[in-house]
Parts: structure tokens; sequence; C-alpha cells
């Protein structure tokens, strides 16, 4: 299928490793033209470079808990496509295992600074002139947790279903012009898992006592994941371009799992 995105112009926030890095990749893959944010800028151009795309990704840096950081990277868009984009697609985020019990007032405020108002901010700089352009698609990368919470990440799963009900209500306000939707995944194989200094299988290696492969299929049997295994960052980069398309034209205000089955709500 011709998703029809050669020359769309992109901004996927979140670009440097993971899913950000796979959505960028397959959108440049398409012929789309994507500016991708980062804290880790360089990666997205080393990896740009290596992968012979350098010509149509540009890396920008932003720290996307800061304002400001945010304000300047939209100048830069701006600057890039000479106007708004035609695609946004908020993908950045983190989150840790935690309890309730041990998260602070200053967790929770760090973690929504992230995963839930970098996505308020860079929508409310940049929506706005896409209606006036006439059309436009917003794709939030939010998460299962954000649909079916458990008793860890609290912090991670209240950020991303709050990203999933401002995603609801940006739908209705911005209609017929533009429309936004979540891509919600599950467990992801991606360094968010493997990163050796904060990624999660280190803790889930202790909350099961095994190691590697063994961890991971112990957490997939303890959450009932029909699928059986974790999925891969191309499977949601697949499910943004999608959503990003013209295919996906009467949907807005939804939200696309990709999830291997985890969510058992019917709704």
């Amino acid at each position: 299928m011709d998703l029809g995105l050669t020359a769309k112009k992109v901004v996927v926030t979140g670009g440097a490793t993971g899913i950000g890095r796979r959505v960028v990749e397959a959108f440049a893959a398409e012929g789309a033209l994507v500016v991708a944010v980062d804290i880790r800028e360089d990666l997205i151009a080393t990896y740009a470079s290596e992968g012979g795309i350098h010509d149509r990704v540009t890396a920008v840096h932003a720290d996307m808990t800061e304002a400001d950081d945010i304000r300047s990277a939209v100048d830069q868009v701006i600057t890039v496509f000479s106007g708004v984009p035609d695609i946004l697609v908020n993908n950045v985020g983190a989150g840790r295992l935690a309890s309730f019990e041990e998260l602070t007032d200053d967790d929770f405020h760090r973690t929504f600074e992230l995963n839930f108002f970098s996505m308020v901010r860079i929508c409310r700089a940049l929506v706005p002139g896409m209606y006036a352009a006439g059309k436009g698609a917003v794709v939030n990368v939010t998460s299962d947790l954000s649909r079916q919470a458990e008793d860890v990440i609290v912090d991670y799963a209240a950020s991303k279903a709050a990203v999933a009900s401002v995603s609801k209500s940006l739908a209705r306000a911005y209609a017929p012009r533009v429309r936004v939707n979540n891509v919600a995944p599950g467990p992801i194989w991606t360094p968010f898992w493997t990163d050796a200094d904060t990624g999660w299988l280190k803790n889930i290696e202790a909350a099961y006592g095994a190691r590697g492969q063994d961890a991971v299929d112990a957490l997939i049997a303890d959450r009932g994941i029909p699928m059986g295994r974790m999925g891969t960052p191309e499977e949601v980069a697949n499910a943004v371009l999608f959503l990003s398309s013209d295919a996906a034209g009467f949907t807005t205000g939804s939200t696309l799992g990709v999830d291997g089955g985890s969510v058992r709500a019917t709704l």
C-alpha cells in the first residue's frame, strides 16, 4: 500500500533511539522529510548518516522537559519546513519500575514534564498552525499501561493516560482538518528495556529472580500476553505511519494498541 507520505513534513520527538528512531527511519524510507528532536541529537545525526537518509532527516537538540528548549525546537522546525509540519509524532517518554510508595512528588513531576507536558507544549505551538494550513495528523505514543494500569510504574502509566485523554480533546477541537490519534505499545524490545544503566530489564530480572530471556519470558507469562513475545520498534512504527497517512483518513480520537493482546478491556 502506498501511504502517500512522500515529501510530507514530519516532526518526531524522542527520535534518537528505540521506537522513535524506527519511526524516523520509516518515514524517511517513505520519502518524507523529518525533523527528529531529542536531547541526544548526535545519535540521530549518526544513524541518519550511516543509513543514507541524512538528506531527509534533520536532527534538532531539545531537552523536552524544558519549555524554552521546546520553543527553540519549534522555531527550528518552522525554519526547516518554512512553516508548520504535516505530521507531528509525540514519541518522547521515559519511566522506571517503582511502586506507589517509592514515588515522590518530584518523581511524578519529572515524569509528567517529559511524558505529558512535552506533548502539551509542542501541540500548543504547532497544531493550531496545522489547522490553519488546512490539514494534518498528530500521533501520540502512549502505552498499554495507559489503558490497563499495573501496581508498579504508576507515574508513567498516569502520564500516558493523561496524554490519551488530551488526545481525545484535541481530536474534537481540531477536527476535521487535523486528526489526532494514539498508538499504545505494549512491551517493546528497545533500549527502554535493555540499557545497562536505566533499562527496565534489570528490574525485571530482580523481580523474577531470572536473567536475560528467562526474565523476559517470566514477565510475558505473568502479564499473560497472548502473542507470547515482546514487540519490535518496527511494528510500532508501522502503526504510527498508518495513522499519519490518508489511509486512516476517517480515524481520529482513537487508540491503536500494538501490545500483543496485553490489554483485556473491550473498549
